[in-house]
């Protein structure tokens, strides 16, 4: 199969980022998504030999690899915690290893970290040369990057690309919430004065692009808006969004019963974070402030 346009393999297509990057960027590039080759959700493997055959090329232009256990799909029994460590660390490392056994090695591998890089770190504001935490997130995301490192030191532009709370209506947080907000039972976690570093659909997609394009840039690159807001000024422009009242209040105690650890290492974690280097490089956010990102999102 021959194709005029540049060439971009990528994992976890049918994910919420994976989907909406697929449609995004056929318009430039010939996306072609990796099938898992096991069910092994601890040690993934990909068609990556098979569809170099397939499309008759000896490398892709660049693989965006986006795979990986949802981290808050369900209550994290050590069980799960180990599947999502591994299938984020092992997949990258898997992916890596068998980039660098052919001859011929994709310009750029782009590779899904998080900002829960940074931890729990109320009243610091972060960006990509900050260190890392010592959480359980932040210990994911620092492998998650390492296992990438061999790639880099073979000559391929690596980007670690830290997201944060991406928000669409189709999945995701923001789709998670929307049925107890209309229903008028939303309301602030905790104290409500937890930073949530946040980005639209849109933006983590066209970010993406840049980030495609611009040979410069490696190494972390942190993909949130440049307005982070506290859970309480969400709260209240969600609920502002789809015209209900806020008034529901759960305490730190009720997160904690509700949730277990995934209450500390993501619901009430404080992470301000900036994405510093995307702006030095030029890359303008289509939707850089919360309120009238919602209102027409959910208009």
């Amino acid at each position: 199969m021959k194709t005029t346009k540049p060439i971009v393999f990528i994992t976890g297509q049918s994910g919420l980022v994976g989907k909406a990057l697929t449609k995004y960027l056929t318009k430039t590039y010939h996306v072609h998504g990796l099938q898992r080759m096991n069910s092994l959700a601890n040690n993934p493997s990909w068609n990556y030999r098979q569809s170099l055959s397939d499309l008759d090329i000896k490398a892709p232009k660049a693989l965006i690899h986006l795979a990986g256990a949802g981290i808050a799909d369900k209550r994290w029994y050590p069980k799960y915690k180990q599947t999502i460590y591994d299938s984020r660390i092992n997949g990258s490392r898997w992916l890596a290893d068998e980039i660098l056994i052919h001859e011929h090695l994709p310009e750029v591998f782009l590779s899904a970290s998080a900002i829960g890089y940074y931890g729990h770190r109320p009243g610091e504001l972060l960006d990509e040369a900050s260190s890392s935490g010592n959480n359980y997130v932040a210990k994911i995301a620092d492998n998650w990057e390492k296992a990438t490192l061999k790639l880099s030191t073979q000559g391929v532009r690596v980007v670690n690309m830290r997201f944060g709370m991406i928000l669409s209506k189709t999945g995701g947080a923001l789709k998670e919430m929307l049925l107890p907000f209309k229903l008028g039972l939303g309301g602030r976690v905790g104290d409500g004065q937890q930073t949530y570093s946040w980005v639209a659909i849109q933006d983590v997609t066209n970010a993406i692009e840049f980030l495609l394009q611009n040979k410069t840039l490696n190494g972390p690159i942190n993909i949130t808006s440049p307005n982070a807001v506290s859970n309480k000024t969400f709260t209240k422009a969600l609920a502002s969004a789809l015209n209900r009242p806020a008034f529901m209040h759960m305490p730190k105690s009720l997160v904690r019963l509700i949730f277990g650890e995934v209450a500390d290492e993501l619901l009430l974690a404080n992470t301000h974070v900036r994405p510093q280097r995307l702006l030095t490089a030029g890359y303008r956010f289509q939707e850089p402030d919360l309120k009238p990102y919602l209102n027409n999102l959910l208009s």
